[in-house]
């Protein structure tokens, strides 16, 4: 999959992942069912820089509106922030770092993420007082928090020197370390977690292609993939259990998708695009993704209950535009690029 990234050129993500069930429907544009960000409004992250591949890169927003990002300043470092609904801003900068992401937020506004400090990269919890908590996997040399449920817990993955293992953390029983049954050792992804504590993600098989997988409350786990495709990964869960993220079929196209415990649902994108991403999906079952190009110009889309599909118009001059967040009362966060190739963040309410 091809994406924009903080600071660089588009890259690529590889996550993986194993059948249950596929009920494949193409989706094409129509009337949504869900209403359209009626109002948007542009941001820029304090020190935020202005020379091309830096700005401001929402990451998410929790049910208030809060946001959690990145911003890249004009010396290319990344500093993590909170938005809160009035536009203030707070710089997230946990103990030892130097660089730091925000990869998610609940709706006690605690944040989660990653830093890079002289030595390693740690993830961290950050409270609604401002108080971090060090995340570190014994033995690992990189610990990336990526989700936060409203209890504080947190899931992510580490890399260790035998590959990638999934972790869940809370403050009564500290870690909890996975891997996918049947995955090729070293390559799991857990990438979010819901109110009931299931996690999402992606795994490698032994062909090295990606499957996306669900891991119950109780640690068991289902997996799922696009029929005959070599992609499929899970990026988002929301509170009943449904997942999107991105895959292909094998046939060179690469599709959105919406899942669950029994399988996968259906493919989603834009008619005639050679690409598209589900990003985040919320409690109603809205999800926010993007089409793409290996051209570029990536362009955001809403996919209502209904699994009508619909781009946004963003209101901003830009070259590309891409969502990362909504909420269950369908406010969207994403960023866009303008002409001379700076980022800006951008919110859109319904």
């Amino acid at each position: 999959m091809k994406n924009q990234t903080l600071a660089t050129s588009q890259t690529s993500t590889p996550i993986r992942i194993a059948l249950l069930a596929m009920l494949a429907a193409t989706l094409t544009l129509g009337t949504s069912a869900f209403a359209q960000p009626s109002q948007y409004s542009s941001f820029d992250a304090p020190k935020a820089g202005r020379e091309p591949n830096q700005g401001t890169f929402p990451t998410a927003i929790n049910q208030q509106g809060w946001i959690g990002g990145t911003l890249v300043d004009n010396a290319n470092l990344a500093k993590a922030f909170l938005r809160p609904p009035n536009g203030a801003y707070i710089m997230v900068v946990p103990p030892g770092s130097f660089q730091s992401f925000v990869a998610a937020i609940n709706s006690s506004a605690e944040v989660v993420g990653f830093f890079y400090s002289t030595t390693a990269t740690y993830g961290f919890l950050r409270d609604a007082s401002g108080n971090y908590t060090l995340l570190a996997i014994s033995g690992a040399y990189t610990t990336t928090a990526a989700g936060v449920n409203d209890a504080g817990m947190v899931v992510g993955y580490a890399s260790l020197t035998t590959g990638n293992i999934g972790f869940l953390w809370d403050k009564q029983d500290g870690y909890t370390q996975f891997e996918v049954p049947g995955s090729k050792p070293g390559t799991t992804y857990a990438l979010a977690i819901n109110n009931s504590g299931v996690v999402t993600g992606y795994y490698y098989d032994d062909n090295d292609y990606t499957h996306g997988f669900i891991r119950s409350s109780s640690g068991e786990f289902s997996t799922f993939e696009l029929s005959q495709g070599t992609e499929t990964e899970s990026t988002a869960i929301n509170a009943s259990g449904q997942v999107t993220g991105w895959g292909n079929e094998g046939e060179g196209e690469t599709f959105g998708f919406v899942a669950n415990t029994h399988g996968v649902i259906g493919t989603f994108g834009i008619a005639g695009s050679p690409g598209n991403a589900g990003v985040a999906i919320n409690d109603s079952g809205v999800i926010v993704g993007y089409e793409f190009s290996d051209g570029g110009g990536n362009a955001s889309f809403e996919r209502d209950q209904s699994g009508n599909v619909t781009v946004l118009q963003i209101p901003f001059p830009n070259t590309a535009n891409q969502p990362s967040g909504i909420n269950s009362r369908g406010d969207i966060t994403g960023y866009y690029t303008d002409s001379a190739g700076v980022n800006h963040g951008w919110v859109g309410i319904p």
